[in-house]
């Protein structure tokens, strides 16, 4: 008979994440520049969790606790936790009123909802990245999710001592993850999946433990079982470009598992990718409605109570910040950049997601060949995330380029459904400076 997920096989998952964002609530810990937490609040939320980082020190990094970065990650994109800034240069986190609607719901819909975050959201290349392997951690997790499934929960697999070539398709994934991937084995056990025992040893290179003896838990068994059905380097959009491949199909291949993803929004679809997974769960106890409330609120572009406010910068001294609601198109926030800067809409332009000069994740100005089009894609159906860093590119000839960083904001009671322009530093250059001039000067 398939075992069924019990209260007590989430409980301490559940109770970990909550303890975390309770801790961003109540003490709303200082961001860095780069948006992570700062060091002081790593080292003390760390102390509160149930696999602490052993021998943590106050000058650690997020990067450096497996259990504070893992609940960070899923909290951030699950839209739980916000950035917000204060006075000063210094900016903060803080809970959301979305982190309501999620302590409403019952254990087992709390714990698919972060499952599905974890899964589909959080990039493994960055949170696996031990010793520079990310890449390679995430291309063996389908591998490992089978092996596991495999082994059940009855029989421990023990590390055999040898060593392990993580380039050979032969090796065991399961003795990989025990001698080289401590942090992803540290989640699987935070999640729940599965436990371990450390051995005395640490690995020399990447300066983890070593684990000795593994085996899945009862509940990791069986969604082990379930993630044969929904492959982590299909559904993940971190993995290898999914992002945008998923979305317009470009160099993808015929995959049924990939076509059923693609669609208007960058998501998964919520309810394809959770359907092998409800019979780990007792029957009618997910609550997939509010999932899917909690995480696309903005299905509804104008019932959104996000603001998006982009800093436009061409120089430290010259730039605007421009105020757009979910409901504008990325083709709005050019035109807002145009006024913003006195240049006339003259040239083709394009969006780099990424940050990254002509990268693949454009939206493209509409009157180029290559989708997704500007003035069809809303800024609320594109996964856009705080302190989000964005090329904009005007006119390919001159190349005009202008680093955008977002601030997205929630509950702000901003009734104005205009663009607007709510600052300005700095004198914006000539669009066509006076070639002669210029040639004078150098004579």
């Amino acid at each position: 008979m398939r075992y069924i997920a019990k209260e007590n096989d989430l409980g301490v998952s559940i109770y970990e994440f909550i303890k975390f964002c309770d801790f961003i609530e109540h003490e709303k810990p200082f961001a860095t520049p780069k948006g992570a937490l700062s060091t002081k609040a790593c080292y003390e939320v760390n102390k509160l969790l149930q696999y602490p980082k052993a021998g943590a020190k106050k000058t650690d990094r997020m990067d450096q606790y497996p259990s504070v970065s893992l609940w960070f990650l899923i909290a951030k994109e699950a839209g739980l936790i916000a950035y917000t800034e204060t006075k000063g240069s210094k900016s903060t986190y803080t809970t959301t009123s979305k982190y309501v609607d999620f302590k409403r719901m019952n254990l087992f819909s709390q714990y698919l909802l972060i499952f599905y975050i974890w899964f589909c959201f959080v990039d493994g290349g960055t949170q696996y990245n031990e010793g520079g392997l990310g890449s390679i951690v995430i291309r063996s997790l389908d591998r490992i999710f089978t092996r596991l499934a495999e082994n059940g929960s009855e029989k421990w697999i023990k590390n055999d001592q040898s060593g392990v070539n993580i380039f050979d398709e032969g090796s065991d994934p399961a003795q990989m993850m025990m001698k080289l991937f401590y942090k992803s084995a540290h989640n699987l056990r935070d999640l729940g999946l599965i436990e371990f025992e450390e051995g005395a040893k640490l690995n020399k290179y990447f300066k983890t433990p070593i684990i000795s003896l593994l085996k899945p838990t009862e509940f990791g068994a069986v969604i082990f079982g379930a993630c044969e059905q929904r492959k982590y380097t299909a559904f993940n959009v971190h993995y290898e470009d999914r992002y945008f491949e998923l979305l317009y199909d470009r160099d993808a291949e015929d995959d049924p598992v990939l076509d059923q993803q693609r669609g208007e929004a960058f998501e998964p679809e919520m309810e394809s990718f959770v359907t092998p997974f409800l019979d780990c769960f007792p029957q009618g106890s997910i609550d997939i409605a509010t999932i899917r409330r909690i995480l696309y609120e903005y299905d509804n572009l104008h019932d959104d109570n996000r603001v998006f406010e982009f800093k436009v910068s061409l120089s430290k001294k010259c730039y605007r910040v421009i105020r757009c609601l979910p409901m504008h198109t990325f083709e709005d926030l050019h035109l807002a950049i145009q006024d913003a800067f006195d240049f006339g809409d003259d040239h083709l332009y394009a969006f780099f997601l990424d940050g990254k000069f002509y990268s693949k994740y454009a939206v493209n100005s509409p009157f180029t060949e290559e989708p997704p089009f500007a003035d069809e894609l809303c800024l609320g159906n594109c996964r856009l995330t705080n302190k989000q860093r964005i090329l904009y590119l005007f006119d390919f000839g001159d190349e005009w380029t202008f680093d955008i960083v977002l601030d997205v904001k929630y509950d702000t009671g901003v009734i104005d459904e205009d663009v607007k322009i709510i600052k300005s530093v700095g004198k914006s250059p000539e669009q066509y400076p006076d070639r002669d001039d210029d040639d004078e000067e150098d004579e």
